[in-house]
């Protein structure tokens, strides 16, 4: 394993990178649907601000970054981390499974954000989890039953990276579907919009929220 192996003398910007999927890319934040395939590897590419990075589907990893050694990594599921600004690297999967992960990228203007309020329940059983708080944003995991609502305030990305039953309403009716991976959806402040689990099993949400608690 050596760095000829993974050369970075060229490197693109993440969002040129093919596996790494833009979704949503405003004047605050850039959130992008990543997949990695086992036995793939990614461009070597550069990450010029800071993100927040969930693993919805974790595996062995090597990063290879630039003038470094590489690294052997272990992801599971559920990780969660803010990364600085300026790191260039390839990032190879060593498993069997997709490595799959959720970025969301803070631009200059992200902390010029007031941070929303909680989460609140309208009915049904939820379960708000918080999985990281880092300045300028903090990283909910929300367990959602079936027929269970809730109401979110922006400003705030919203993922379902596990292909699960749930339903946003921005106006009158729940017609945007959160069933995918690359369902990425950003709230605006002041809006709010009501989450709700149209399925038979329990649903999880992943929500970021953006800008500094006042």
């Amino acid at each position: 394993m050596s760095q000829p192996e993974f050369d970075c003398s060229h490197s693109i910007e993440i969002d040129d990178e093919p596996r790494h999927h833009l979704v949503i890319a405003n004047e605050f934040v850039r959130a992008f649907a990543v997949e990695i395939a086992p036995g793939d590897r990614t461009l070597c590419h550069h990450h010029p601000n800071d993100y927040f990075l969930y693993v919805a589907s974790g595996t062995e990893i090597i990063s290879a970054a630039r003038d470094e050694e590489p690294k052997r990594l272990n992801y599971q599921d559920g990780e969660c981390e803010l990364s600085t600004a300026g790191l260039t690297h390839v990032v190879e999967n060593l498993g069997d499974k997709p490595f799959r992960n959720v970025v969301v990228e803070l631009l200059p203007r992200a902390q010029t954000l007031q941070r929303g309020a909680r989460p609140t329940a309208i009915k049904g059983e939820t379960e708000i989890e918080p999985v990281l708080e880092k300045p300028p944003g903090v990283v909910l995991r929300i367990g959602i039953q079936p027929g269970g609502e809730l109401e979110i305030p922006g400003p705030a990305v919203l993922a379902s990276p596990y292909d699960e039953g749930l339903m946003a309403k921005e106006l009158d009716a729940y017609d945007i579907p959160l069933d995918g991976f690359r369902k990425l959806m950003w709230v605006c402040a002041p809006r709010t919009v009501a989450v709700k689990n149209v399925g038979s099993k329990a649903a999880r949400l992943l929500l970021f929220q953006i800008g500094q608690n006042g």
